[in-house]
């Protein structure tokens, strides 16, 4: 009768031990999956967030190029082309600023927001010139914007 309790408690431990085992290979198979998640998610947003930063810096030189480029008459043509430019760049940005908050924290999300209204003001200010003395001050306004915006990131 001994033989016959030992080989049923037997049985009960192998059968604990097997469940144990389970739990503990599934639980370590779950935390190993959350960590492959998480490490594709930061990879995801780097890659956004690199992508942002090279459509800020693309969009920021734009507008610069916009409002100290020359004014005159036969430069119009150029200063259309510089202002389409602008604008295809600043669209670009935008469309990535869009891109980067799908994934974004709420502080990137208020930085990001920031940044943008720099580059929102920078090409306002790029676009507006009636005469020279107007494109330089604007010049200079856009400038200082530069400044901020290369800091802001």
């Amino acid at each position: 009768m001994d033989a016959f309790w030992t080989s049923i408690l037997a049985a009960g431990v192998a059968a604990l031990v097997t469940l144990a085992v389970q739990f503990l290979t599934q639980r370590h198979q779950a935390n190993l999956l959350t960590r492959e998640l998480e490490h594709q998610t930061r990879a995801a947003l780097r890659q956004t967030y690199d992508k942002f930063l090279v459509a800020q810096r693309r969009s920021r030189e734009a507008s610069l190029r916009l409002a100290t480029g020359t004014d005159g008459a036969e430069e119009s043509a150029g200063r259309e082309t510089r202002g389409a430019a602008a604008i295809d760049a600043h669209t670009a940005f935008i469309e990535q600023y869009h891109q980067l908050n799908l994934d974004a924290s709420k502080e990137m999300w208020v930085e990001a927001r920031i940044l943008r209204d720099v580059l929102d003001d920078m090409l306002k200010y790029a676009g507006k010139a009636d005469d020279d003395r107007a494109q330089t001050a604007h010049a200079d306004h856009v400038k200082k914007l530069a400044k901020h915006a290369r800091h802001a990131r």
